[in-house]
Order: structure tokens, then sequence, then C-alpha cells
């Protein structure tokens, strides 16, 4: 990667780390040099000055005096770096860590639905969403380290050249050595965990498996976990594979790094020089010797140091550049600037359909074949429009497509005569309330479950989504009523059982009070009675227009018009009575279902 973008990644994201929290920021920079300039006056030039005062004969007031200033200082700056580290950098460091998830949290809120199904890109939105914060704080002590280094180098070189310029060779030599060095261990780690992270994350996956209560009736009650035993094996042998070879390679150049740089440069050629010149030539004292030598020392790990971080940087770059693309990813479905015809939902031409599909495809980005071929079907306002067909059909997808969760490949969609594509995305999401199969409960509250967002909640609505949806019976007997915590994720909630989710995720549509209802199997986990109950709250809903997919036909009879669909196309339309006539595919699926009635 060139040397302008690494720059360019660490600052975008040291940037985002000044911006939350700059005196955390600017403190952790500096403090990490501040401790070794400090610590090396202590340790090194403290004891060069008391070698030379006893040598040369100084006054025992002025090494008195000397050693006072130098302990004040020192107690000094372990007092305030104790002080920040307890009080001020915890609390630093969460708003940095906020700011940048609150940007990948808006970012990922956004993202069009089609990344998750590309396996290259997933993979790198989860990286960057795991690796985003441990990042911020991997950039933030390299790019301390290399100021600690700067000053570092800048003390133990002026104490060099002004006790012997030659000594200066021999740091610039090393540092030269060390940077090479780790620029290629850099390259071979970022390789390396480019190559685990799909590894890691099945292996994840399967980890994930055994602790998570979704999992835990079908583990216990089948052989899966024979299998997947046998697959997180699997796993821990492809890392094993995965890191032998590079491992040993980096472990040798570390090895050569640490030997060339230290062992064989400092510890036996520049001794060799610098007692030369002590003992042979006369031109150092007993003070410069030792001052010499221990600055060598501190020149060797500096020196490592700052080569490495310097190396870090590109490694850094590389990770970043996965955040920033994800960051900068441009989304495909995009908003128009048409506003929604006034008021929401309603027409000024009401013989215009409310939704229609003009031969309309669809393939998803991985698929070899269409889901969906050339479809066209109209919806008008305040129909109950029933969706049929087999699994695999593209009952699903439809809907996704209907509430631009995805764009068709060819044909159109349009919304009150105008092409959906030239509306504001949000503004046109907002006509729908959706119950998908796959729907979720939420660690929260039944209020905040049912409300789905931060608005606060209108209370009379918010009783009567909950008695349509039929939730009310199982809300009577919770002792905390609205404000009961469900699930127990983090607290001893309520746990619900597969219908009373399915009502409540009901409620929530219901609540929502948009024009468009569209339900995904919306009576699958329900005993007939409510199934019953949430068929007539659905045919009953005034003005509304609901759009559901269902199996059971015995619901799609009420509906005012059925859409059945096969292998990707509609094959038949019509309602109820029609198709029965037609005595094509829907007939057949319906006698099918009523045979077991019977």
């Amino acid at each position: 990667m060139k040397i302008k973008r690494t720059l360019a990644n660490n600052l975008f994201i040291l940037g985002m780390a000044v911006k939350a929290a700059p005196f955390t920021v600017i403190y952790l920079l500096l403090a990490a040099g501040i401790h070794s300039v400090v610590v090396y006056f202590e340790h090194t030039y403290q004891i060069v000055f008391i070698i030379d005062s006893i040598q040369y004969g100084r006054p025992f007031a002025e090494i008195l005096r000397f050693i006072v200033i130098m302990f004040f200082i020192v107690t000094l700056n372990m007092a305030y770096r104790q002080y920040f580290s307890a009080r001020i950098e915890p609390k630093g460091k969460e708003k940095i860590y906020r700011a940048l998830r609150e940007r990948l949290f808006a970012k990922a809120k956004s993202m069009d639905i089609a990344c998750y199904d590309d396996p290259a890109f997933f993979n790198d939105f989860v990286f960057a969403m795991n690796n985003a914060t441990q990042r911020v704080d991997a950039v933030i002590n390299t790019v301390a380290s290399l100021i600690s280094g700067i000053m570092m180098l800048i003390v133990l070189g002026g104490y060099m050249l002004l006790t012997d310029r030659i000594s200066v060779i021999f740091v610039f030599v090393s540092f030269a050595v060390s940077f090479l060095f780790r620029v290629k261990i850099s390259k071979l780690d970022f390789k390396l965990n480019e190559k685990l992270n799909p590894i890691l994350r099945k292996r994840d996956y399967i980890n994930r498996i055994f602790y998570l209560p979704d999992y835990v009736k079908e583990i216990r009650l089948n052989r899966i976990k024979e299998r997947l035993y046998e697959d997180y094996a699997q796993s821990e042998t492809n890392v094993y594979e995965t890191l032998k070879k590079p491992s040993r390679k980096i472990a040798i150049i570390e090895f050569l790094q640490d030997y060339i740089t230290g062992n064989f440069i400092f510890d036996l050629v520049y001794l060799v020089y610098l007692m030369f010149m002590t003992i042979v030539r006369g031109a150092l004292g007993f003070g410069a010797l030792f001052g010499l030598f221990r600055s060598a020392q501190w020149a060797s790990g500096t020196i490592n140091d700052f080569s490495g971080s310097l190396a870090q940087l590109q490694e850094h770059s590389l990770y970043i550049e996965k955040v920033r693309t994800f960051l900068s990813y441009e989304l495909k479905i995009t908003s128009g600037t048409k506003p929604l015809p006034p008021p929401v939902g309603e027409l000024p031409d009401p013989t215009t359909p409310l939704l229609e599909m003009r031969n309309v495809s669809f393939t998803y980005p991985a698929a070899q074949t269409p889901t969906l071929t050339d479809v066209n079907m109209t919806i008008n306002r305040g129909e109950k429009i029933a969706i049929v067909g087999y699994n695999g059909a593209g009952k699903t997808t439809l809907v996704k497509l209907l509430m631009r969760l995805y764009d068709p490949d060819a044909g159109e969609i349009r919304y009150g005569g105008e092409d959906i594509r030239a509306y504001g995305v949000s503004e046109y999401r907002d006509l729908f309330a959706t119950l998908f199969q796959d729907y979720q409960i939420y660690a929260a509250t039944v209020t905040q479950n049912v409300l789905a967002s931060n608005a606060p909640p209108d209370a009379d609505r918010l009783t009567l989504a909950i008695e349509m949806g039929g939730f009310a019976e199982k809300l009577a007997k919770m002792p905390n009523g609205l404000e009961s915590q469900l699930t127990n994720e983090f607290t001893d909630g309520e746990e619900l059982s597969g219908g009373e989710r399915q009502k409540l995720a009901t409620s929530r549509s219901l609540y929502k009070n948009s024009p468009i209802i569209i339900m995904d199997e919306p009576s699958s986990a329900l005993d007939p009675i409510a199934e019953y109950e949430l068929n007539n709250t659905m045919m009953n809903l005034g003005g509304k227009t609901v759009i559901f997919i269902s199996h059971r036909l015995s619901t799609t009879k009420m509906a005012d018009k059925i859409y059945m669909f096969e292998e990707g196309r509609l094959t038949e339309s019509g309602s109820h009575a029609d198709l029965l006539a037609l005595n094509g595919k829907y007939a057949e699926m319906y006698q099918l279902q009523a045979e077991k009635y019977r």
C-alpha cells in the first residue's frame, strides 16, 4: 500500500478519535514520550552525572541538588500518570468507542440488503465491525510510540552527538535494518489474519450454537452436535494448518531482527568500539562510557519499537482500509426527490393502482437462476391480497421488492402511478408495516418491543394494537404489564412461547399504523382459534391494504385477490372462487389441504 494512503488511513482513525476526546488523545500521544525521557534521565543521565562528578570532583551539594530535582520530576510524572489512567483515560476512550460505533451502526443500518448476500463483502463487514474499536487503540498506541521514539531519539542523538558523533552511525544502521524487517513481518501478519478470518468466523459460529438458547432443544434432541464437533475440530485443524508455515517464517524474521539490531550491532560491535575509545585511545571518560553504552541500549530498544511502529502503521492501514471501504460504500438503493402523494397513502386519482409491478424480474447476486421472472400484478388501495405458492416460489422476495429492500433487475414497481425509485427510500418504506417469518423479539420491555422506536408511546394506539394482535391475554398475566422485561438475555425476563412471540410481533406491525401491512406467514405459530381471530383482524382493518403470504389456504379464502406463484412466475390470479373454478395449481393445493380436515 502506498505511503500516502497508509498515512491517510491512520490519520482518518486518529482524526475521529481526536474529534471525540481531544484531551485524552493528545495526552496519550505525548505521555509515553514524556515518561521515557524522564526515565532515561533518572536511570542513565543521573548515573552519568554522578560518575562524572566523582571522577572530576564536583561538590556534593551540586550532586544532591540534581538528585532532589530528579526525584520531584519523577514523582510528579508517576502521580499524574496514575491519576490519568484511573480517572480520565477510561471516560475518554468510551467517548471514542461510542463515536466510532455510532458511525458504524449508522452505516450498517442503511446498508443495502444485497450486501448480506455477498460473502466477500460480508466477511469484510464483520471484519470491520469486530476490529474497529481495537484498531483505534492500536493506532493511538502506535502513533504514541512513534512520538515517543522521536522524542527519545532526539534526546539520545543529542547526547551521542555531544559526547561521540561516531555513535550516531550505529543508531542509523540499526534503525534501517530493523525497519526493513518490521515491514516484512507486518505484511506477513496481515496476510495471515486475512486467511484466518473466514475460518475463525465459522469456528465462532459453531461456538455460538452451543451457548445460544435458540439451539438448546435441537442440540439435545438430535445428533447434530456430533457433526458440529467434527466441524469445530476441522476448523481448529484449518487454523493450525493456516498458522503453521507463516508463523514459522515470522518467528525466524523476528529472531533475525532482534539479534542483528540488538546483540550484534550494539552488544558486540558498538561495545568493542566504546572500549577501544575509552581504554586504548583515552578519548572517553568512564561516565561517558557508561552513558553511551546505556544510550545505545536505549537506542536499540527505541529503534526496534520505532521501526516496528512505522511498519504497524502499514498493518493498521490494511485493516482501516476495510473499515473505510465499509463506511464509504455507495448505496445502490438511493433516494429520489419526488414527495409521496399527500396525505401519506392517499392517491390523487382513486382509479390508479396503489402498487403495480410491470414485467419485474430479479436474480440474487450469487444465484444462477432468477428468483422472479416477468411478474405483472396490481394492488389497489384497501385490498386484502394473498400471495401463495410452494417453498422457493419467490413470495418473500416479491414483498422485499415491494418494500424496496432490493431493486428489480428488469421492469419497474410503481406506487400511485410513479416508479418507487422516484421517492425517498425512508419515506417510501414508512408506508409499510411488516411481519416477516424471521421476526425478532428484543431484550427489552413489552412497550419497547411493540413500538420498535424511541418515539413516546401513544397509549390508546398501543393498547389497541396489543388487543388486535392477540397479545392482551398474555399481557394481563404479566406482573409488570407493559413494562415487563422480555427474554433472559440480561435479566430474569419473561420468555414467550412461539405463538405469543408471533402475537407480539403482529402487535408491533399493527401499532405502526402504516397504510400497507405485509405479513409473511402471520399465523404459522398460532393455534386455530388465534389464527381465526387474526384473519378476522386482518380482513377488518378498514382502508388499510393488507398483503400476506400464507401456506394455509384457509386464510386466503377471505382475500380480495390471490396471486399464485410457481418457480418465480405468476401463474394464476383472482379470488378464491375464481381460482377454484380455474382448477389449476391453487385448486390442487387447496384440495390437498382440505383433505386433512375432513
